[in-house]
């Protein structure tokens, strides 16, 4: 059994203000702190660039000595945990590596992004700041990374929606990306995920009439979570039309 969740999904440009926190789609003309940020960057990324680098300023250069101790070093599939402060625009924040730049094609960075992705939603975050690494500064880089996101959320990558825009008469080829919807900028994904673990799941007394029955637990409900991605802002505007897919024809 699958539990059906909502993700929305926004792209903001890297700017200072970021540390106090990302702009509240609620409440326009305020920015809101977030659970979870996730800091994405490669392991020849030295000294951390892009949001990382306003992070650890504001830290007091706490990211930085974790990299010069050797604590963490950026190889793929790296993940570090740490506490959040107050001053900083998240609760929680990941450091997560993806090898070395130099190392990695556009297609190995998608994968490595959407495995970054994965590893957040395993944390069961309310809302997640996603930080572009600094060194993915070319266009071709940056689109990789926004489709690893979508990929790791369960929506389409952007040259597969390029091509099945071209299917438009093919319904099955549709199907999916019915599910990508745009509204005032975001684009809302509906994978489904997983049941919810037996050991995280907290049985109550109407699933213990399905585990008799043989139809074993029901997963918990997950709440939308919303994401931010943060681009260089060179890229912002290409990214978000990415994301809206080709221009359709009139009428179309």
């Amino acid at each position: 059994m699958s539990v059906e969740v909502a993700h929305e999904l926004r792209i903001e440009p890297l700017v200072r203000a970021l540390l106090e926190g990302v702009p509240d789609p609620d409440e326009p003309g305020t920015r809101r702190r977030l659970d979870l940020a996730v800091v994405a960057y490669f392991e020849d990324e030295r000294p951390l660039l892009g949001l990382g680098a306003f992070l650890d300023w504001r830290s007091g250069g706490a990211l930085s000595r974790l990299l010069r101790t050797g604590f963490c070093s950026g190889h793929a599939g790296e993940a570090v945990l740490m506490p959040g402060r107050r001053d900083l625009p998240s609760s929680r924040v990941v450091l997560y590596g993806l090898g070395p730049r130099r190392a990695l094609a556009p297609h190995e960075l998608r994968l490595a992004t959407a495995d970054a992705v994965a590893m957040a939603l395993r944390l069961r975050p309310d809302d997640v700041l996603f930080a572009m690494p600094g060194l993915a500064d070319d266009r071709e880089l940056a689109a990789a990374v926004l489709d690893g996101v979508v990929v790791g959320l369960g929506g389409t990558p952007a040259a597969a929606r390029a091509i099945a825009s071209d299917e438009a008469d093919d319904e099955a080829a549709m199907s999916r990306d019915a599910k990508l919807r745009i509204a005032s900028g975001p684009i809302a994904l509906d994978p489904p995920l997983a049941a919810t673990p037996e050991h995280e799941h907290e049985p109550d007394p109407s699933e213990a009439d399905e585990d008799a029955a043989g139809s074993g637990p029901r997963p918990r409900p997950r709440a939308p979570c919303r994401w931010w991605v943060i681009a260089d802002p060179r890229h912002v505007g290409r990214l978000r039309r990415l994301l809206d897919g080709p221009p359709r024809a009139a009428g179309a």
